[in-house]
């Protein structure tokens, strides 16, 4: 591997470890999710370190730069899971210790036999990453990250659809878009593979965890929605036709406002007010003042919400 390549792939995973680093020191550990996100963000933190110091020793000795490499692969078999247990911490499983020593006794076993060499077989550098050689059981320790992936993105799905706790349903939104990535890297490379590419996770997977980091934060200062609102409230400006006066915008704009939190909140009101930072009453006036019709956004079918509607009046 060239030097230049590994001078940037090296400052590509320093960035990564600082983002974790100060995350980790930001985070309060005051319940299930923050511990199990905390755990999360120590795994990433590890693959970032173990990269790094892998890209950083290979030009001076290969067989530690090697050692590096087998640490950031057992680190990944934990990732997935550790994804899990987060994600059953925000829906709020009951048997969540158990879950959890299960899992990560499954990636332990998975760690041992990497370490007693049946999984790979060795690693070569190759462009822009490390490629692995399989070993005796190498399709069956991917297996195991690759089926709790899919499982966290089906339970995450299912919340979204199917949860009516509002918190709960918006944790699950957000954990899913930030997830998606780690995902698409884990099923892209194994189809790669599968195919008889030489591709890896050491590159795309680093990557993708800044990503699920860096929608978490939004999430956690509640930055994702007015995000999403604010290009919104842009598009409909831009295509607004015959504007005669600048109350027509401001009206726009608010009925988007308002529209938009009905529909974050799945048509609840109070929710909908607390998003927005304005007393329900203050929302309700705003809701009759727009006829808006907040029970269209409840996720009934349209019919259902004209028949509310005519009972409401």
């Amino acid at each position: 591997m060239e030097q230049d390549v590994l001078l940037y792939l090296g400052l590509i995973a320093l960035v990564g470890i600082v983002l974790k680093v100060a995350i980790l020191f930001n985070i309060s550990i005051n319940s299930q999710i923050s511990e199990s996100f905390a755990v999360l963000c120590l795994l990433f933190l590890v693959l970032n370190v173990s990269e790094f110091l892998g890209y950083f020793t290979y030009s001076m000795s290969e067989p530690t730069s090697f050692a590096f490499v087998h640490m950031y692969m057992i680190s990944a078999y934990f990732v997935f899971p550790a994804v899990l247990v987060l994600v059953l911490s925000l829906v709020e499983y009951k048997h969540l210790k158990t879950a959890r020593v299960f899992l990560y006794s499954i990636s332990a076993l998975i760690s041992a036999a990497h370490i007693g060499g049946f999984v790979i077989d060795g690693f070569k550098f190759i462009g822009w990453s490390v490629v692995t050689t399989p070993g005796e059981y190498y399709w069956a320790a991917v297996a195991y990250p690759l089926l709790v992936a899919v499982f966290s993105a089906c339970v995450l799905i299912k919340h979204v659809l199917a949860n009516n706790d509002f918190e709960v349903r918006s944790r699950c939104k957000v954990n899913l878009l930030a997830f998606v990535p780690m995902l698409l890297v884990l099923v892209l490379v194994l189809l790669f593979r599968l195919a008889g590419f030489e591709s890896s996770t050491a590159l795309t997977l680093p990557l993708a965890t800044m990503f699920f980091l860096f929608v978490m934060l939004l999430q956690s200062n509640a930055n994702i929605f007015w995000v999403s609102l604010r290009m919104k409230i842009l598009m409909s400006v831009l295509t607004l036709k015959n504007i005669n006066t600048l109350d027509v915008i401001l009206g726009n704009i608010e009925k988007i406002r308002i529209t938009e939190a009905l529909r974050a909140s799945n048509g609840m009101q109070r929710n909908a007010a607390k998003l927005l930072n304005v007393p329900p009453s203050t929302l309700n006036k705003k809701i009759t003042k727009y006829k808006i019709a907040a029970e269209s956004y409840q996720g009934v079918s349209v019919v259902e919400a004209i028949r509310l509607r005519r009972l409401a009046s």
